[in-house]
């Protein structure tokens, strides 16, 4: 009877849990067998359709890189016109600006008269004005003076380019402090009037008051005695101005 009753319980246990056979184990497909999905050949792009998904970049729409000179230089533009802007708005100047004419000139944006104003208020030394002969066709008028120091010299020349953005019109470009971080010649061209800021020994040294009031013809550094060798060489090149080339004629009969 107990050997009945366990083959009983056996066949009942058989019916709950499914029988699982040697050959299920090489029967079923391997995890790694399987095929991952693929896609179909339709979704799959075209050649041509991948380069729209670049950008193409080319020279002229590249961003220009400026060196830290340029930039600060076009920051301080940049914060003048809007310090202009600003007054322009608020109808207010500076006491800076008392005095001076902010009206664009009759000749250029500075009239020299405008010009004498701004370097005296700035306190530059010794100032120069002669009128540049027209056939030079360089400007109308030449103007030097003398500043006591390197920032003097500085101030000078950063303060007449400020009043310059306030009185230039629409199509008057901005001039450039020539040699800006020199300490002995700053220039600034006005379109009519070059403006030359230097320090004494500067000065005296180039002289310019001389070249351009009297001519070259009196200027010591043009007239000073030339070395031996190119005294020798011009010498020579007199002689050399007397030398004809032979004629094809005398050649033949010497031949």
């Amino acid at each position: 009877m107990a050997l009945k009753s366990l083959t009983s319980k056996l066949c009942r246990i058989s019916r709950i849990i499914p029988s699982r056979l040697f050959h299920d184990e090489f029967s079923s497909p391997s995890p790694l067998s399987k095929k991952p999905n693929t896609q179909d050949s339709s979704s799959v792009p075209a050649a041509g359709s991948i380069a729209n998904k670049y950008q193409v970049f080319r020279d002229v729409d590249a961003a220009v890189i400026l060196d830290v000179e340029e930039e600060r230089q076009m920051h301080r533009q940049l914060q003048d016109e809007i310090d202009v802007q600003e007054n322009k708005e608020h109808n207010t100047l500076p006491n800076i600006y008392n005095g001076i004419n902010l009206q664009r000139g009759k000749t250029g944006v500075y009239d020299i008269e405008d010009l004498i104003t701004v370097l005296r208020l700035n306190n530059a030394e010794d100032i120069f004005v002669c009128a540049v002969p027209k056939e030079i066709k360089y400007v109308d008028f030449m103007c030097i003076v003398t500043g006591m120091s390197f920032r003097h010299m500085r101030g000078i020349a950063e303060f007449v380019r400020k009043v310059y953005k306030m009185k230039k019109g629409a199509l008057d470009i901005i001039p450039k402090i020539e040699g800006e971080n020199s300490r002995e010649w700053m220039a600034l061209d006005l379109g009519n009037i070059a403006l030359h800021i230097f320090t004494d020994t500067a000065r005296e040294q180039y002289d310019l008051e001389s070249l351009w009031a009297v001519g070259a013809r009196y200027d010591r550094e043009c007239n000073k005695p030339a070395e031996e060798l190119v005294e020798l060489f011009e010498r020579h090149s007199v002689y050399l101005n007397d030398l004809k080339p032979l004629s094809k004629e005398n050649f033949v009969e010497k031949t």
